[in-house]
Formats: structure tokens, sequence, C-alpha cells
């Protein structure tokens, strides 16, 4: 459909809306196109193109008939995915890959953060004291906003279980990559192959899916972004205050 990008016609908004509703879009991104669109078009004398009465009944029509429902009716276990992790022990005998798989899927259960902060974590961000390594994510996120103070991990010493303890574990994991990442590298998360270059959030989303995968859980149902609701859920059903999961998931 060629339009004016600037074209306030209701009909024509109408039109494109109805154009992406048939080609399979979904509600929530028709959502999201209306916003986008009600940003750059304003009705005379000010009021948004998305609260237009026509555009408000075709959205609740696109609701009854594409209904938005979560991603997950259910979720997985995160037992078989400990114990795997647990299994990669003791450290020095692993190779940098398991290491790596072994960090990233303790990283992923115990903070329940989205891999795009994995990926910007920075080796100048790292504080560690007595209980344990505190990691500041100084990088824009998703979640990044006016008001919104940038996500802080708090990796625990777990002392009554080594072969989980993700504070020793990230430790181990910097120094052996210490030996093989550039110097100009600040990015804590390099690739296990040459040339050990930092990685990108899809990358950090292959490896957790190995994990899963290597767990038994069904990858494909699940992605990567399902240990933010298998750790969070495991917490709440523990006992856990929401509040407290909701803090440090992000």
């Amino acid at each position: 459909m060629q339009l004016d990008h600037f074209d306030k016609n209701i009909t024509n908004v109408l039109n494109f809306l109805q154009q992406q509703f048939e080609h399979g879009t979904s509600y929530s991104s028709l959502n999201t196109l209306r916003s986008a669109l009600s940003l750059l078009l304003t009705q005379p004398p000010g009021e948004p193109l998305g609260e237009d009465v026509r555009i408000k009944r075709f959205m609740k029509g696109v609701f009854r008939i594409r209904p938005q429902f979560p991603k997950y009716k259910f979720t997985w276990d995160p037992k078989p995915v400990i114990d795997y992790l647990k299994s990669l022990h003791p450290l020095n005998t692993l190779s940098l890959t398991d290491l790596t798989y072994k960090t990233v899927g303790l990283l992923a259960l115990a903070t329940a953060h989205r891999v795009q902060t994995f990926a910007n974590m920075t080796l100048a961000n790292v504080h560690e004291n007595t209980g344990g390594i505190e990691i500041f994510i100084e990088s824009f996120l998703k979640t990044s906003g006016p008001g919104k103070p940038q996500p802080t991990l708090c990796l625990p010493y777990f002392q009554e279980c080594p072969e989980l303890c993700i504070a020793t574990v990230f430790l181990e994991y910097i120094n052996r990559t210490n030996l093989v990442r550039n110097t100009n590298d600040q990015k804590i998360l390099i690739s296990f192959a040459k040339p050990h270059k930092p990685v990108t959030s899809q990358t950090v989303s292959r490896w957790i899916k190995h994990i899963l995968s290597k767990s038994g859980i069904d990858i494909s149902c699940f992605s990567a972004h399902s240990t933010r609701h298998a750790s969070t859920s495991s917490a709440k059903n523990r006992g856990l205050d929401l509040e407290l999961i909701r803090k440090t998931a992000g």
C-alpha cells in the first residue's frame, strides 16, 4: 500500500491496519503499530489518532478475533537443568566450552535476567566482596528509562554446594578467559572458539538453548527467555517474596 507517511486520513490508517491483520499480524503488534502511528499523526484539535473511536473499535474487534495469550501456559522444572550444570564439575577439568555453558546457565537461573543483560556485562563493573560478586550494568537495555535504575546482578557465594556456587564459577570463567581474550575487549562473555570475540545476545540465547536441550527440556517449545519464567516461578513456589523476585529479575 503506497501512502503518504503523514496522511492523517483515518480511512487509510484503518485500511493499513486491516491489511496487516490479514497478513497474520498479532493484536500486540497491531497495537504497537497503532501507537507508532499515533505519535506521527495527530488529529485536530490535537486528539491522538489512537484515541479515535473508529480505531478503538477496530482494535476491540481484532482482540475478539485474535486474542492475546501468554507465550507459555506452563513452564519447565529447573531441577533437570540444575542437575546438568551441577554435573559440570570440578571446574579445573572443564573445557572452556563447558565452563561457558555452566557460567551462562547459572547466571540465567540465579538472576532471571534477560540475555541482553548478560551480553552487556563488562569487566570494569565487576566488584567482589565478602558475600559474593556484584555486576553493575551500565549499558542501555530494553528496560532502561527515566527513573528506572540500571540493574545490578548479585552473585552470592554458595558454600553449601560448591558445584552450584555461581560466584566461584563466574570468577573461574573470568580467570580462564583472561588468558585468551583480546586486551581491548571489556565485555565479559566471549566466544569459546577463536578468535574469542565478545558475543551478542543471540549467541547467549543459543548457549542457553543448548543447556536446556542437554537437560531434556523441549527447545521446540521453550526459548532461552523461558529461564526467566522457570526460575521466578520456582522461587515463588518455594515461598520467596514476590517483590524480592520482581526486583531480582529486573
